[in-house]
């Protein structure tokens, strides 16, 4: 069963990777830097602010970073480092048919994705605060397209993604509702109260 699904993975993996051009290469080499998501963390902020005023959407942005953080940490120490599950490109079963952009190989570990885990820590928790579908796809969106370019560069395979977003998404859940039901312990007045979108 293991060997099925770990074939299923390489393959899809694979499949992926291989569907390459001379333009996302490019593309997703650019897209999965830290960087090229700034503008839309800075929107994030931006919508917060909108909502919730300057004072609590440095509340919000705290517990955004600390799932962001908590998911890195997590990811590292509590899976990489103890799975040891080769990422694609250091496979030597798979690691010769796979594209790889601009020299770019990962770690030697891949399982769970930080990325994953930390776009979707992001994407989740911004959603959970802001209470708005469209932003939520759109937040949501933005961290499946990340994912997708760490697949396209064969850096990490799609278990490796589904897990660490799962990770993120459930840290992002845990550290809302620890803080909501602290909030409304302290301070019931507060506008983060709001579910209103």
């Amino acid at each position: 069963m293991i060997d099925t699904l770990e074939s299923f993975d390489q393959h899809l993996l694979l499949a992926i990777n291989g569907a390459n051009s001379d333009f996302f290469d490019v593309l997703f080499y650019a897209l999965t830097q830290t960087v090229a998501s700034i503008p839309v963390f800075i929107l994030a902020v931006f919508l917060l602010w909108k909502k919730f005023g300057w004072r609590n959407t440095l509340f919000c942005v705290l517990v955004i970073g600390c799932a962001i953080g908590l998911s890195d940490l997590i990811s590292t120490e509590c899976f990489k480092k103890v799975v040891c599950r080769y990422r694609p490109t250091h496979n030597l079963e798979i690691g010769g048919f796979v594209h790889v952009v601009n020299g770019y190989t990962g770690g030697m570990y891949g399982f769970v994705s930080s990325h994953a885990a930390n776009m979707f820590a992001f994407a989740v928790g911004v959603s959970l605060f802001l209470k708005h579908k469209l932003w939520a796809v759109v937040f949501l969106g933005w961290s499946m397209l990340i994912c997708y370019t760490r697949m396209y560069l064969g850096v990490h395979y799609p278990a490796d993604i589904f897990c660490g977003a799962l990770l993120g998404s459930l840290v992002a859940v845990i550290l809302y509702y620890v803080f909501i039901r602290i909030n409304a312990k302290y301070n019931p007045a507060s506008n983060l109260l709001n579910t209103n979108s």
